[in-house]
């Protein structure tokens, strides 16, 4: 039976107080001067290099250590650090990677860069490691290394250079020599190129050429196909004072396909603006009313008359789930899907159906306090918009309508204003009046006892589904190396929510890898180890794994779950499945003294 890793893990508790006995030694240990060794210039991390100076660190304190001096750490620590990493050999490669991207946010958020030669940052750039040669050349244009231009450049321009590396590097790039990077930006949107590397091209030159880059964008868009991913252009825009308005202006003059312009104004929905003028051009290209009217009380009253008679709460479940209202991005059902906006388990057994109505048509009119956006406009001319996750001394930190979070050096806002919701009233645009008032009826569901009810078992909500899952893992169920390699350690996991009743529906991600057989990975956190086991409702045509231990097709194994993270997978076999639904209930055996909770979230 597995039983994890063979030494017992800590619990939290005990790992944190030991880890600050530790610290409590550096300090004092760090402070005593060794002969010989150079003294860093005083600051709170001075005692914690003098100590990694010494070489008496043990390797597995390094990476704890390594991190608080570059929180604390003032330039010429932080400039150590950086000729440590820059070491080949010297530092394991994840401690490497590590402490570069701690170096980036001290760089980001206390405006602190290593001074001096930073020009071995170019052999980093050459790295063989992907992770260590991104983080650099993020860094080659954070520390504004004047050196690595050229490799920038080259990277850039590319044609086989990985997508998320040439876009950092192209970003690099213009805060290093924006004369440049418009020369490499004009070439690589020639006619010759690619849709998506014009797409990459015009979006990285709209913070130096907003105009000109709006013009260009408003081509690409003229000949764009509503198939492929023009998000990124969109995105661009959005993030600049005067880009949206810019892009507006010559959409209006520029005649774009209408799917196209209803997948823009849903792209932007999803972020959670309805930027005016934007709204306006892409509303009337798409053919659609953007009228953003409150209701009547009496309207109000209809709906929600309308919705108890002829609204179905299944049908509109389905509604809530449709990727183009980006619903679950924001609000989390069973505590599974997004932590933007309210959790919305107990909405309907909590609130009248006239909130819910409004709420749906005015958000504006039904935000509570605590999810009031924020809109930040930077002195180098970006808007960021959303609700503040957190606030130091040093940055604010923002999580958009996507979940992903920016945080903002206080030294760089240039103003701050208080929005309204970050859910846009357009959204009911993209819905039929019966799929409205479907929505209504699920809302008002909500809490109450039957399906809807809050979830009361250990039962996995929410999933992460395998994207680009490769022949190997598909044809048949792979060997254990294999199943390491491309399962288990995969980089494309996506995120895949059960219903509220629990029920995982196959064939809805069937349909998004397009393929008849599914990996999908739920989480369990395990506080106090035990025997745990697990349920599911059919095991037709499905394989277990936990972590690497593969479990077959038993109905309800039992398993020794050792404290920490696993990872629960099923192979899942459509053409073998009489049962359209997955669902997977942990239940603790009755002598069992397992302490656990499955991961939900986003």
């Amino acid at each position: 039976m597995h039983t994890g890793s063979p030494d017992k893990p800590m619990r939290a508790s005990s790992l944190m107080s030991g880890f600050w006995k530790w610290v409590s030694c550096v300090m004092v240990v760090g402070s005593l001067t060794l002969p010989g060794t150079p003294v860093a210039a005083q600051s709170p991390a001075a005692a914690m290099i003098r100590l990694l100076q010494s070489g008496r660190v043990p390797e597995q304190r390094l990476p704890a250590i390594v991190k608080l001096a570059c929180e604390r750490g003032n330039a010429d620590d932080l400039g150590y650090l950086f000729s440590e990493v820059a070491k080949e050999g010297h530092w394991p490669l994840a401690l490497r990677i590590d402490t570069l991207k701690n170096l980036a946010v001290a760089a980001g958020e206390r405006k602190v860069v290593p001074p001096g030669d930073l020009s071995p940052l170019r052999t980093l750039i050459s790295s063989p490691d992907s992770k260590l040669q991104e983080i650099a050349v993020e860094l080659a244009g954070d520390w504004r290394v004047k050196e690595t231009s050229e490799q920038l450049a080259e990277l850039g321009r590319g044609r086989h250079t990985p997508a998320a590396l040439r876009r950092t590097a192209l970003r690099s790039l213009a805060r290093l020599d924006p004369q440049q990077a418009r020369e490499v930006l004009l070439g690589l949107n020639g006619p010759e190129s690619p849709f998506s590397t014009r797409i990459l091209a015009v979006s990285q030159l709209a913070p130096l050429e907003t105009t000109l880059a709006a013009g260009l964008a408003a081509d690409l868009l003229k000949q764009a196909k509503p198939e492929e991913d023009f998000d990124d252009l969109l995105a661009a825009f959005l993030d600049l004072q005067q880009g949206s308005r810019a892009l507006a202006e010559q959409l209006q003059s520029t005649p774009l396909k209408k799917d196209v312009a209803r997948l823009l104004l849903r792209q932007m929905y999803s972020l959670g603006r309805t930027d005016p003028e934007l709204n306006q051009a892409l509303s009337a290209q798409a053919g659609m009313n953007q009228a953003t009217v409150p209701p009547t009380p009496a309207e109000v009253a209809a709906l929600v008359q309308e919705s108890r008679v002829q609204g179905d709460p299944a049908r509109g479940e389905a509604v809530f789930r449709r990727k183009d209202l980006s619903c679950m991005n924001c609000h989390a059902v069973s505590k599974a899907g997004g932590q933007i906006g309210p959790d919305l388990s107990a909405i309907g057994a909590s609130s009248p159906v006239e909130y819910l109505v409004t709420s749906v048509l005015d958000p504006d009119q039904a935000i509570k306090e605590a999810f009031i956006s924020k809109t930040i406009l930077t002195v180098d001319g970006k808007i960021l918009q959303g609700i503040v996750e957190d606030r130091t001394r040093d940055a604010l930190v923002l999580k958009d309508a996507t979940g992903k979070k920016t945080s903002i050096p206080i030294d760089d806002i240039e103003d701050e204003v208080e929005g309204k919701s970050l859910m846009p009233k357009g959204l009911v645009n993209f819905m039929t009046h019966g799929e409205l008032l479907d929505l209504i009826s699920f809302l008002s569901h909500l809490g109450k006892p039957g399906d809807y009810a809050i979830r009361s078992t250990s039962r996995m909500q929410r999933y992460r589904l395998l994207g680009q899952a490769p022949d190997s893992v598909l044809e048949h169920v792979p060997t254990l190396p294999v199943f390491e390699d491309a399962v288990l350690h995969a980089k494309t996991w996506e995120p895949a929510y059960a219903r509220v009743n629990g029920d995982l529906p196959l064939q809805e991600l069937a349909d998004r890898v397009r393929s008849s057989v599914v990996y999908v990975r739920g989480e369990i956190n395990c506080l106090e180890s035990g025997a745990v086991q697990i349920r599911l409702n059919s095991v037709q045509g499905v394989t277990l794994w936990l972590d690497d231990l593969e479990l077959g097709t038993q109905a309800s194994p039992t398993v020794e779950l050792s404290s920490g993270a696993h990872a629960l997978i099923a192979r899942i076999d459509l053409s073998q499945r009489s049962e359209p639904v997955l669902q997977v209930e942990l239940v603790r055996p009755p002598d069992s003294a397992a302490e656990f909770n499955v991961v939900d979230g986003q």
